[in-house]
């Protein structure tokens, strides 16, 4: 999939092709600590050990999207023992800094040691609450889980992850816009009211949709002043890319073919069962070693029954 590096994004940038790149700051660590708003988490950094700035051309909107989605899933768990602190600490230190992007950016870039120059200003523009951070990741959560289980019914015809959509999570309920179906047993009339409700379903997702902030804003690179997205946290970028897979969406080629869509679809791994980026257009799961190896096991089972089957029909 195309990427397209911007430092501004205009309305070309979020309506079309391509996937978008976006700044990034970093912190080389962070620490938890307390205010009036209760628990925030705080980063760290020194003259030696500075935060680092620029476009990173190895991040996308789509991993981000999964990557947030994903702790959703693990945070929300009912069962869930992971600490919500440790969690998000390990999420800001394995991707990048989740808010006041822009002003940061600007302010890290603006000379040469503004790390140190404005070292006490960009702590304190940093520190973030964690109840922010959680409101932030359910909102997206809730949302994405509504708009991937109606894909799944209206492209794929599968109706499990509609029928467990709802449930009472950790960190807030799950949406329950499909449990007027629940009394419906059959699958195929299961599936077929929602299909019969599928634009209004879809209208449901669009109007849970934050506005989208746009400002004037000046592209040093380019020389010119446009009208471009402000974007200030990790869930704007998400919330574009987000708007971005419901604006261009378009069924399969072939709808009677399974995962027949253009490389870079957000998918769900047939192991473990979390979103992921597809990268080929033939993979079907994730890249953790489990997942990997839990498909080459499925995938000898599978030749050695086809092989079985073969031979049983030869001696027929």
């Amino acid at each position: 999939m195309k990427r397209l590096p911007v430092e501004n994004l205009g309305f070309v940038e979020i309506g079309g092709v391509g996937e978008m790149i976006y700044r990034a700051v970093r912190f080389p660590e962070y620490i938890p600590d307390y205010d009036n708003d209760g628990e925030i988490i705080k980063p760290i950094f020194t003259g030696g050990h500075a935060p680092q700035s620029g476009t990173d051309t190895s991040l996308t909107g789509q991993e981000l999207l999964v990557s947030l989605c994903n702790l959703y899933g693990k945070l929300n768990n009912p069962d869930s023992t992971v600490s919500i602190t440790d969690a998000v600490w390990d999420w800001c230190k394995s991707n990048i800094h989740p808010y006041e992007i822009d002003s940061l950016y600007e302010m890290l870039r603006s000379e040469k040691f503004a790390h140190i120059t404005y070292r006490d200003l960009i702590q304190n523009d940093a520190t973030f609450s964690i109840k922010r951070f959680l409101k932030d990741l359910c909102d997206l959560g809730t949302v994405f889980e509504l708009y991937f289980s109606l894909r799944r019914v209206k492209y794929y015809g599968e109706i499990d992850y509609a029928r467990n959509l709802y449930y009472e999570g950790k960190l807030c309920d799950s949406l329950s816009y499909l449990e007027r179906y629940r009394q419906y047993e059959d699958d195929e009339e299961y599936m077929a009211h929602i299909l019969e409700n599928y634009d209004d379903h879809i209208l449901q997702v669009i109007d849970m949709f934050p506005d989208f902030r746009m400002r004037l804003k000046l592209d040093k690179k380019a020389g010119k002043v446009m009208y471009g997205a402000d974007i200030q946290s990790v869930f704007d970028i998400c919330w574009y890319t987000f708007s971005r897979m419901i604006a261009d969406v378009a069924p399969p080629v072939d709808p009677d073919l399974r995962y027949e869509e253009s490389q870079g679809s957000i998918l769900s791994c047939l192991a473990c069962g979390k979103y992921f980026v597809r990268h080929s257009s033939r993979q079907l799961y994730c890249d953790s070693w489990d997942c990997q190896a839990e498909r080459n096991r499925r995938n000898r089972r599978a030749s050695y029954a086809r092989k079985k089957a073969a031979q049983v029909e030869n001696r027929e």
